[in-house]
């Protein structure tokens, strides 16, 4: 198969520029991953991009060629980080998923015993730590609007929700 006589002319020029920076290229790698295949893994995709725009390079001042290069090199590290940290994160959302899996689904009764000591617990609030409560975990309101509902500053209502929730840990916990 015939090469491309257009890109052979740039040869040389890619040739050189790998001569002169592929060591510090694998030096700045190899520095920031600690990982010698990531760090030649990394160098090859940097030399990859500059042989697809070994023209520009070409055009470009030797002196610049540096910078193009380690510009490159950075962007292609970032990258590298942000994949593995998106990686990371899948691992344990599955990690988390299988743990979740793996636990035996909740016994029916003993489900049932925690409710009715729950409703025995709720039960045995005073009729207003009762209003209070409910309208918070039934109705889904604020203390601000208890408040306004019941005729209390919402301060009282902050107050009463956790006075009755401490009431019923106490009750569930010697129950």
């Amino acid at each position: 198969m015939p090469q491309d006589p257009g890109r052979n002319q740039f040869e040389p020029v890619f040739n050189q520029l790998y001569e002169c920076h592929y060591t510090s290229l694998y030096a700045y790698f190899f520095g920031r991953t600690g990982d010698t295949e990531m760090a030649l893994d990394l160098l090859q995709e940097t030399f990859t991009r500059a042989w697809r725009h070994i023209a520009t390079l070409a055009e470009m001042e030797k002196s610049q060629h540096r910078y193009w290069l380690f510009s490159v090199a950075k962007n292609l590290f970032t990258d590298s980080l942000r994949r593995a940290a998106r990686w990371q994160k899948v691992e344990a959302e599955l990690l988390a998923a299988a743990q979740v899996a793996a636990q035996p689904p909740p016994d029916p009764i003993a489900i049932q015993q925690q409710l009715l000591l729950l409703e025995g617990a709720i039960a045995q609030l005073p009729e207003q730590l009762r209003v209070v409560l409910a309208l918070s975990v039934l109705g889904g309101m604020n203390s601000t609007q208890i408040g306004e509902a019941l005729d209390m500053a919402a301060g009282t209502v902050r107050y009463q929700l956790a006075v009755a929730r401490k009431q019923l840990m106490e009750h569930i916990e010697q129950g």
